[in-house]
């Protein structure tokens, strides 16, 4: 067991996912497509975490997975990654998060299955708090787990909030969560559907009176953060090839996540987490072996 303070923990649920890629289009309902590569590998959440740790963060873990097929996949690639176990929540009565993914590297479709939920309370978090630097998580987790904000700040421990698409969300939900948060990332739609606006440049207006670090990330059109009364635009990275979408906005978190803790200037921050985001989408999955830190800076730089 590592025994110094982790530099982030993150916190959510996580998954096992089939990644079906490389195919020439999503089937339809009673079509069969095939396709090229077949990927097992940890998924949803965990990509943030793994990312991490490959960039070479000492990173924990929040997330509970079961003791069966898929939960020893995922323990197992936690352990090759280098994403500490020691705060996952593992039982024989837990069932494993499964997710089937279809890519055909410009669209994507899931079948998946909901496993036992992560948990977080008071007594969790005397166990997981005094022991990192960061905690990383989603705005659904900071929703439903109210005392998130107030544990953290009870332990000292700065926070940032990931996104995940919810149409019925509202702004005025989310900001007693976004006020005392280091950033907060939602994508373009997330953004729009947050804020009610068109545009995202006015999105980001309004945002960026609710947090005092905002990045939306655009895909492809890279992305536009305020911070400080400055506003940033950095595009995405030049790559050669997209094999599959799915899992870069858990690898542009990693990046930001990585530089900023790092007390890099923003800019740098947000090139490096554009060329994480990037370089995600260049492999099937969350991760693969050609993701590092020198790939990061290296793609960087090209920006």
């Amino acid at each position: 067991m590592f025994e110094g303070k982790y530099d982030v923990v993150c916190l959510s649920d996580c998954c096992c996912d089939i990644i079906f890629s490389g195919m020439a289009r999503i089937p339809s309902l009673g079509a069969e497509e095939y396709a090229k590569t077949l990927t097992v590998t940890s998924g949803g959440g965990a990509n943030t975490a793994v990312g991490l740790a490959r960039l070479g963060a000492r990173v924990g873990y929040v997330t509970a997975i079961g003791e069966d097929f898929f939960g020893g996949v995922l323990a197992g690639k936690f352990r090759e990654y280098g994403v500490s176990g020691e705060f996952v929540q593992k039982s024989d009565s837990a069932a494993t998060w499964l997710s089937a993914v279809m890519s055909s590297g410009t669209d994507r479709a899931f079948a998946s299955f909901a496993g036992t939920p992560v948990r977080f309370d008071a007594e969790i978090a005397a166990q997981v708090l005094p022991r990192t630097r960061h905690l990383h998580t989603y705005a659904y987790y900071g929703l439903k787990f109210k005392a998130l904000t107030a544990l953290c700040q009870e332990y000292g421990v700065s926070y940032s909030l990931d996104s995940s698409f919810d149409p019925g969300l509202t702004l005025k939900d989310l900001e007693p969560l976004l006020k005392p948060a280091s950033f907060f990332t939602p994508n373009a739609d997330e953004a729009l559907s947050l804020t009610g606006e068109t545009d995202v440049k006015k999105a980001l207006g309004v945002l960026k009176n609710c947090c005092g670090y905002v990045i939306i990330t655009m895909g492809k059109d890279g992305c536009l953060a305020a911070k400080d009364g400055n506003i940033f635009r950095v595009d995405a990275a030049p790559v050669s090839q997209v094999t599959d979408t799915n899992g870069a906005g858990d690898l542009f978190a990693a990046g930001l996540l990585y530089s900023h803790l790092k007390g890099e200037p923003v800019d740098v921050q947000l090139k490096t987490a554009s060329a994480s985001g990037s370089l995600g989408v260049t492999f099937a999955g969350g991760m693969d072996d050609s993701y590092n830190l020198a790939a990061v800076k290296t793609l960087a730089e090209k920006i």
